[in-house]
């Protein structure tokens, strides 16, 4: 595992997990049904169509290279980190992406399988300042985007008591512990 994999990684456990930001990251972490796969391109078309490339792999498992073994060619990756290592460092470029990305899904339809969550370095929320510690809830190592499947979204939304209060929950947390 690379060192930039490692570091996103980490991050999931120790900070994801650890402060219990996404009720769901757990369960498929322990299970070894998260894939990490780092992404890059010589320019940002490239950058598309490699994303794309992975997005196959996800919805169809028989498209994916990766060997029998691998949770994305045997069907069973829950989510699937896609990390730019090398690409969209700058937020509002990464957001452009996230947002060619989502228009693919919506027009080919893939949005009724895929559903996406992204995270950066430089994440910030639209009413947020960039120093305010709730941004630190979508701060990452390195620009990701996280593939979701739908159905698995919509059961563990079913079976949490309390999913419209989750992002609040988390901001507050963060303010709680990062504020001077």
């Amino acid at each position: 595992m690379s060192a930039v994999t490692a570091a996103v990684v980490q991050w999931v456990r120790a900070f994801v997990i650890g402060h219990g930001l996404c009720p769901f990251a757990a369960r498929p972490m322990r299970a070894g049904r998260v894939v990490f796969t780092e992404v890059g391109a010589a320019d940002t078309e490239q950058l598309f169509y490699a994303t794309l490339e992975h997005l196959r792999a996800f919805v169809d498992p028989a498209a994916s290279t990766a060997e029998a073994s691998d949770p994305v060619s045997d069907g069973s990756a829950e989510t699937y980190l896609l990390i730019y290592p090398d690409d969209l460092a700058d937020f509002d470029d990464f957001l452009d992406f996230v947002a060619t990305v989502e228009d693919f899904l919506a027009q080919s339809g893939a949005d009724a399988l895929v559903q996406l969550a992204h995270f950066h370095p430089r994440y910030r929320f639209a009413d947020a300042a960039d120093e305010d510690p709730g941004n630190r809830t979508n701060r990452s190592p390195y620009p990701v985007l996280q593939l979701l499947r739908v159905d698995g979204v919509a059961r563990a939304v079913a079976a949490y008591p309390d999913v419209a209060g989750i992002p609040q929950r988390n901001v507050a947390l963060m303010r709680a512990l990062f504020s001077a």
